[in-house]
């Protein structure tokens, strides 16, 4: 299958974080925020992790209260150290090693004003509980960033369990300031939404508050600009192409400038009021792909042969090829401006090598590179191996030997 323009068959490229928001009016002075991702495991004591479940907390709101809401589905309480980390990493403990055997963590508040401590209720049931340290450490602070859930198992080699929820209420007041805000850990490869280094050419979300205008601005159909609805983002002074603005999402290209192995300076300029600088590191490629659901999990988006969406109805034949799209393949050649159309001829491939892996085998690549018709992101034809079995089978892209996510499938016949 050889690389082909197909515009009606592109993947949206702003995807949707898994941690929402359920207050988003600036009136409110109480706002929620849920992990609502898959049930993320406990490991046993032996194996020495710690398991962290992270919610982001898009708003800049000045802290006056907090508490938090846990599943934990564990047998024994008594085994587990469970902490509350704040974005500029304040550390509240709520449980350490209590009430043994007995009790649960199912359902269970953290809240200063509760009238027992949990590690005095034993045993503790579903309800609210005064933890072991005030949540009143995060006062003050702005609750702008990712919170994490700390849980390690480290009592037992005879159990595992699982984190099911993690859920935050926040009070205060939102912060008053004009200038957009963001931070490193905010910025996200849109096709795997996983945070850290970004790469040449790569598309990212930027998440934050103050970030652009209200309604969205969404870039019609061409070449990307640099500047949308009042926005410029900068990396080391150098313009990014710009898909989508919202206050609180921006979806932009890293250009090409930038260099592998030297940290890059980000700024967002929103109507002439600049952001502080955020700095990234950058790496040849961050590679990602992009899936049916936009949050980079479960069944890939791809095309089969016939051009039809790869699905559980339409599996892909064996010896055939689909088409795979992602993010983060680095530099190309012939090189292309950041956030043009490529052309379907002369194609630009990636400069570094690609691999693919499907369900365990080796599978030939025929083609890496910018996709067709669509600025920003890169497309890969890969041949599905005979030996392959039948159903939702894993794959794995490598980008100069760097894997794209985990949890990601392609239908089989």
């Amino acid at each position: 299958m050889r690389p082909k323009a197909m515009t009606a068959y592109a993947p949206v490229l702003v995807a949707m974080t898994l941690l929402l928001a359920s207050g988003l009016q600036a009136q409110t002075t109480t706002y929620t925020y849920s992990y609502n991702g898959p049930a993320f495991p406990i490991a046993r004591d032996s194996a020495d992790i710690i398991s962290l479940v992270n919610v982001f907390v898009p708003r800049g709101i000045q802290i006056t209260k907090v508490t938090a809401n846990v599943e934990i589905d564990y047998p024994r309480p008594g085994d587990l150290n469970v902490y509350m980390y704040s974005p500029i990493l304040t550390r509240t403990k709520l449980v350490e090693r209590n009430c043994g055997s007995q009790g649960s963590l199912v359902n269970v508040t953290f809240d200063d004003a509760a009238p027992t401590r949990y590690s005095d209720a034993c045993p503790a049931t579903a309800g609210a509980y005064r933890a072991n340290e005030t949540l009143s450490n995060f006062n003050g602070q702005i609750a702008f960033g990712i919170w994490s859930l700390a849980v390690e198992n480290n009592g037992s080699n005879d159990f595992i369990g699982y984190v099911r929820g993690f859920t935050l209420n926040i009070t205060g007041t939102t912060t008053t300031t004009s200038k957009p805000v963001t931070s490193a850990s905010s910025v996200y490869n849109a096709a795997n939404l996983e945070s850290g280094a970004v790469a040449p050419g790569e598309m990212i979300n930027i998440q934050g508050y103050n970030l652009g205008p209200s309604p969205v601005v969404l870039t019609p159909t061409g070449d990307l600009p640099t500047t949308l609805g009042g926005v410029q983002v900068t990396f080391d002074g150098a313009p990014a192409a710009i898909n989508y603005v919202s206050p609180y999402v921006l979806n932009v290209q890293v250009p090409f400038s930038v260099q592998p192995g030297k940290p890059t300076e980000m700024r967002v300029n929103y109507q002439n009021t600049s952001s502080d600088a955020v700095m990234l590191d950058v790496l040849n490629t961050a590679p990602g792909l992009y899936t049916q659901n936009g949050n980079g999990k479960g069944a890939l988006t791809a095309a089969n042969p016939d051009w039809s969406t790869n699905s559980l109805a339409r599996p892909a034949p064996k010896g055939q090829y689909v088409v795979l799209y992602a993010s983060g393949l680095g530099g190309l050649s012939p090189a292309l401006a950041t956030g043009k159309v490529p052309p379907p001829s002369p194609v630009s491939n990636t400069v570094l090598p690609v691999t693919a892996v499907v369900d365990g085998i080796t599978a030939p690549v025929a083609f890496a590179g910018a996709a067709p018709g669509i600025p920003g992101m890169y497309q890969i034809n890969v041949q599905i191996p005979a030996g392959a079995a039948s159903g939702a089978r894993p794959l794995t892209i490598f980008a100069a030997g760097v894997a794209t996510q985990s949890n990601v499938t392609i239908y089989v016949q």
